[in-house]
C-alpha cells in the first residue's frame, strides 16, 4: 500500500500557515513546528476588553493579487479599511507619504519650495540617503526621514540600500492620503490570529519547538519535503555567521475612557528626542468599534533583539551571507527544502507576498509529487 503524502512546515506564521493549508487541501498530511507557544508569528493580533492591538506592529492587508485576496477572505471576514499614516514634525502633523499641498504650513517652506523646483528627473539609487534626498530635497529629508531612519535601523542612512526607500518613501501631489493604492485592502474583523488559526486547522501543530537542520533526521523521513519559514541563520544554527536583523519592541497602553486617541492608526515620530519611532492605534481598522469606550495605543521602540526586519545594507554584505545560506539549503540532499516568507528569504515583504510565497512553496511540492 502506498504511503500517504506528507510534509513538514517549519514556522506557524502567515507563510507557513498558508503552505500548510494548501498542502492539506492537496491531500498531504502536514506537520507544523513552531518555536513560539502560539501560532501567528509576526502578524498575531491580541485583544483587551474587545479592543484589538498588535504586539509586533501594525499590519494591513493590501494586494493587487486577486487570487490571494480571495483566498484569505475564504478563511476569515475582512472589513474595508484604507490605511492612513501621519508624521509629526514639531507642531505639525502631516500626511505620510508627504503631500505637496500640505507643505506650505512648514516654517521651512521657502527652502523646501526652492529645492522641489530643482529636483532631478529620477531619484539617485546609490543608497537610501541619495534616493530620498533626490526625491524630496535636503530640507524635507532632514525634517522627516534622516533621524527616523537612524532610530528605525540603527544605521547611517547612507549605509542602507535604496531598496529600503523604493515603494515606501514618496512625495505626492494628488491629494490621495491612503498609504496603499492596491485595489484590495482590508483588516480581518476578528484579527490576524483568526486567519492563521483557520489556515492551520487541518495540520498537526507542534508548539514550543524550534527546529534546526540537525533536527530533520529525527523529525522527517528521507525524501519528505520541508518548507522553511524560519530565518536561515537560525535553521543552520549560525554556521556561516549571524545575519543582521532589526527588531522592535512595543509598549501597549489601554486607555479606558477614550474612544480614539490619535488622528490615524500610525503616527511616525522622526524627532530624535522621542525614543519611539511611531505610535499605533489598531482600533482605527474597525470602524464599528470607533464609538466603543477604551482604546489601546502602542509605542514602537527600535533596537530589540527580535528578528523583525532584514537589514539591506548598501554594500550587499547581508544579502551575500543570505545567498550562502540559501546555497546550503539547496545542497541538502536528504530532504527537498524550500525557503518561503520574510524570515527565510531575508526580505521585507508585505503580507500578500507572504501568502503568495506559501502558495508557491506548496505548489512546488505538489508538482514534484
Amino acid at each position: 500500500m502506498k504511503a500517504p503524502k506528507s510534509c513538514v512546515v517549519v514556522g506557524a506564521g502567515l507563510t507557513g500557515a498558508t503552505a500548510a493549508s494548501e498542502l492539506a487541501r492537496q491531500g498531504f498530511q502536514v506537520r507544523v513546528y513552531e518555536q513560539a507557544d502560539v501560532v501567528g508569528g509576526h502578524v498575531r493580533t491580541e485583544w483587551i476588553r474587545g479592543i484589538p492591538y498588535e504586539p509586533h506592529g501594525a499590519h494591513i492587508f493590501h494586494t493587487r493579487d486577486t487570487a490571494v485576496w480571495q483566498l484569505v477572505c475564504k478563511f476569515t471576514d475582512f472589513v474595508p479599511y484604507q490605511h492612513r499614516v501621519t508624521i509629526r514634525v514639531r507642531s505639525h502633523e502631516l500626511s505620510w507619504p508627504l503631500q505637496r499641498g500640505e507643505l506650505p504650513q512648514l516654517e521651512e517652506w521657502p527652502e523646501v519650495e526652492q529645492e522641489l523646483a530643482s529636483l532631478p528627473h529620477k531619484p539617485d539609487s546609490t543608497n537610501f540617503e541619495t534616493y530620498c534626498r533626490s526625491l524630496m530635497g535636503e530640507t524635507l529629508y532632514n525634517l522627516c526621514v534622516h533621524n527616523y531612519t537612524l532610530k528605525q535601523w540603527g544605521r547611517a542612512p547612507e549605509e542602507l540600500s535604496a531598496s529600503v526607500a523604493a515603494n515606501r518613501v514618496e512625495l505626492r501631489d494628488d491629494g490621495y492620503r491612503g498609504l496603499f493604492r492596491d485595489p484590495h485592502q482590508g483588516w480581518p474583523e476578528r484579527g490576524y490570529a483568526d486567519l492563521v488559526e483557520a489556515l492551520l486547522e487541518p495540520a498537526e501543530i507542534h508548539l514550543g519547538q524550534p527546529i534546526t537542520c540537525a533536527d530533520l533526521v529525527e523529525l522527517t523521513r528521507p525524501g519528505e519535503p520541508v518548507v522553511i519559514t524560519s530565518a536561515l541563520d537560525d535553521f543552520f544554527s549560525g554556521e556561516l555567521g549571524p545575519l543582521e536583523w532589526r527588531g522592535v519592541r512595543l509598549e501597549s497602553k489601554f486607555i479606558p475612557d477614550v474612544r480614539l486617541a490619535q488622528s490615524s492608526m500610525v503616527v511616525n515620530e522622526p524627532d530624535l528626542a522621542v525614543p519611539w519611532t511611531r505610535t499605533i492605534e489598531t482600533k482605527w481598522a474597525l470602524e464599528k468599534l470607533h464609538d466603543a469606550p477604551g482604546t489601546v495605543v502602542m509605542r514602537e521602540y527600535p533596537g530589540a533583539s527580535a528578528k523583525h526586519y532584514p537589514v539591506p545594507d548598501s554594500a550587499g554584505i547581508n544579502r551575500a551571507l543570505q545567498a550562502s545560506y540559501e546555497a546550503k539549503l539547496a545542497a541538502y540532499t536528504r530532504n527537498p527544502l524550500m525557503a518561503a516568507g520574510r524570515l527565510a528569504t531575508y526580505s521585507y515583504i508585505n503580507m500578500d507576498q507572504a501568502v503568495r510565497q506559501g502558495l508557491d512553496a506548496a505548489r512546488h511540492i505538489v508538482e514534484a509529487h
